[in-house]
């Protein structure tokens, strides 16, 4: 992926070799300051994998892909840690899939209330598998969302293969290198490195890991809406979205936010000329706009993390909604091209 998925991973595994004193490849080191652009060259990509595999090893690689935390700031980390449990991460992992149209994808199995056996292939059509560091780089990130979240007693199981243990109350999260090293031998020698069942225990939500988002910008979105001349029940929902737009903000789901049935929703904003669509598209567009006038964040990973279907549909929502697409937005208000 030639895309800013893989350049946010790319910036993440950069970011973790620091603390473990170890250097990236040459040329790459800019990317541990901040954002380098939507786009990494697959060359740098490989590079940087290259260099964690002969370093530590397979495990190293699962390991530094876990350090989701050193992502904070960034929309994708925002987008990622807005989610309520590991089912509803996994969506927002598949959504990000569907956005960067990724030539890999992760499927489900079999889900249950505290499992998911997961695989992760080739899109139909597409005839190179992905290689087994890419599928552990993805597990990592998937586990390392899961202990920011809060999800305890997280295992991995591989087919034919033994249990990985996740520690959610350490910052490296794994068993001792030993066991590691052990459980990832025969996936990565079998090709099962991409077939997965997760298992966890239980959610636990505290102030401490419930949306750690970057300090001050929740605050700064919640109230971009206010100066509209909505009704209180609009505001209300407005706020709602703006706490996390990259939610699936459905009629229903606002519905059970107000505390109102559906039609009762519905009836209550037509009254004032407003629907659910507009109220989330506009949130939407004045959050992705506050990410904008940062002038450092790719447009597409803004389009992302606030909750957008596609480059397209996020160019021509927020045109409709500002009057401006999102590059001449930023360029009008930062002067970066």
């Amino acid at each position: 992926m030639q895309d800013f998925a893989s350049a946010a991973m790319v910036r993440l595994l950069v970011r973790a070799l620091h603390p473990h004193g170890l250097a990236p490849p040459p040329g790459l080191d800019a990317w541990r300051d901040g954002p380098q652009g939507s786009h990494v060259p697959l060359a740098c990509k490989r590079a940087v994998v290259q260099a964690i595999l002969q370093h530590g090893g397979p495990a190293m690689l699962l390991r530094l892909a876990g350090r989701v935390d050193l992502l904070q700031g960034d929309p994708v980390h925002r987008a990622l840690i807005g989610a309520a449990d590991m089912p509803a991460l996994l969506a927002r992992w598949q959504r990000l899939e569907r956005y960067v149209h990724s030539r890999h994808q992760v499927s489900v199995l079999d889900l249950g209330p505290r499992h998911m056996a997961l695989r992760h292939h080739a899109r139909a059509g597409i005839p190179e598998p992905p290689q087994p560091t890419e599928s552990l780089a993805v597990l990592g990130v998937l586990l390392g969302t899961g202990r920011i979240l809060g999800v305890q007693g997280l295992s991995v199981e591989w087919t034919g293969a033994g249990t990985l243990r996740w520690q959610a109350d350490t910052p490296a999260g794994f068993d001792a290198d030993s066991a590691l090293t052990a459980s990832l031998a025969q996936p990565m020698a079998n090709g099962s490195a991409g077939n997965w069942t997760l298992r966890w225990h239980a959610t636990r939500q505290s102030p401490s890991l419930a949306m750690p988002h970057r300090p001050g910008f929740q605050q700064a979105t919640s109230g971009l809406c206010d100066a509209l001349p909505w009704p209180a029940l609009a505001h209300q929902l407005a706020r709602h979205v703006l706490h996390d737009p990259a939610a699936p903000h459905t009629v229903d789901a606002l519905a059970r936010h107000a505390g109102l049935a559906r039609r009762s929703l519905q009836r209550a904003l037509s009254g004032s000329g407003l629907s659910c669509r507009s109220i989330v598209t506009e949130a939407r567009a004045r959050a992705a706009a506050q990410w904008l006038l940062q002038g450092h964040h790719g447009l597409a990973e803004i389009g992302f993390a606030c909750g957008f279907a596609d480059q397209p549909h996020f160019t021509r929502e927020f045109a409709r909604h500002v009057g401006l697409t999102p590059a001449r937005y930023r360029q009008a208000f930062t002067g970066a091209a």
